[in-house]
């Protein structure tokens, strides 16, 4: 729910024999190179305007042309002075399971503490479970491709990596305006993207139960600011990054309406909305 900055990223301990190389290693070398070309626009951490609370909520997951295909669920927990740590899990009918949770503060500024993200099941390429310490930079990636492989070290973090928390950054932003921000994504390896969020047009929503009502969505995309030397190189080998949209009422208090995008890397693009529960 990606210009760049490259990951500094230390020996990694395997706990099973290094794989062969693969082509896109070869890529992910130039994109490095090209990543200090493309640092024309300063990322920076976002205030916190809105501060987040206890709260649950119910999500729904499907494809674009509307087949369901997981129910979700969205709680937020309070885990001391200034902090919230909100997990969002979608069950899918096929037994497949999505589980992130993210651990954050949102003290003056919006800082991931902590990040872990798990997925298995048919719905997915192969199982993974990532864990990212937004403070050291140490992460661990488990795979189970055929055997189980563990992958781990550190990256040189800014202090505006945002994952698992576009919704909540972009209801911060300043009046409506863009902003950019860093994500960490796990390929399986860890890279480390610098992201735009611009505000692309605004859209009229209804109420579902009451035709009548009608607000204002803003549409923001989450877009990787490649440049055109990385934007040519991706483009060459298939690696350009999807866009991801966000739609969100903006007004005394800002509600998030929906998301389309993909929930792993290459994977089709998915649509999220708020779903609300029924009592049989």
């Amino acid at each position: 729910m990606t210009p760049f900055q490259q990951p500094q990223v230390r020996p990694s301990d395997m706990s099973t024999s290094s794989p062969a190389p693969k082509p896109w290693r070869f890529l992910a070398c130039l994109l490095a190179f090209g990543l200090a070309l493309s640092t024309d626009l300063i990322a920076a951490p976002i205030e916190v305007l809105y501060p987040e609370g206890v709260s649950e909520g119910f999500v729904t997951l499907k494809t674009l042309d509307g087949k369901k295909l997981a129910d979700g669920e969205l709680s937020q927990m309070t885990t001391g002075a200034d902090r919230l740590a909100s997990r969002l899990t979608f069950r899918f009918a096929d037994g497949s399971l999505y589980d992130e949770t993210v651990t954050y503060s949102q003290k003056k500024h919006l800082a991931l503490l902590s990040y872990q993200l798990t997925q298995r099941g048919p719905a997915f390429p192969e199982p993974l479970t990532v864990s990212l310490n937004g403070e050291t930079g140490q992460y661990q990636v488990r795979r189970y491709e055929k055997n189980e492989q563990v992958i781990s070290g550190r990256l040189d973090l800014p202090s505006d990596v945002y994952n698992g928390m576009t919704i909540t950054a972009l209801k911060n932003l300043r009046g409506r305006t863009g902003a950019s921000v860093h994500m960490v994504v796990f390929g399986p390896e860890p890279t480390l993207y610098q992201v735009d969020l611009t505000l692309l047009d605004d859209e009229e929503t209804r109420n579902t139960t009451r035709k009548e009502t009608k607000a204002t969505a803003a549409h923001y995309v989450l877009k990787p600011r490649l440049g055109w030397f990385l934007g040519t190189l991706a483009s060459l080998f298939g690696k350009t990054p999807p866009d991801y949209h966000f739609w969100l009422i903006k007004k005394d208090a800002p509600a998030f309406v929906r998301f389309e995008g993909s929930l792993y890397p290459k994977g089709p693009v998915w649509r999220i909305e708020q779903v609300s529960p029924r009592v049989k």
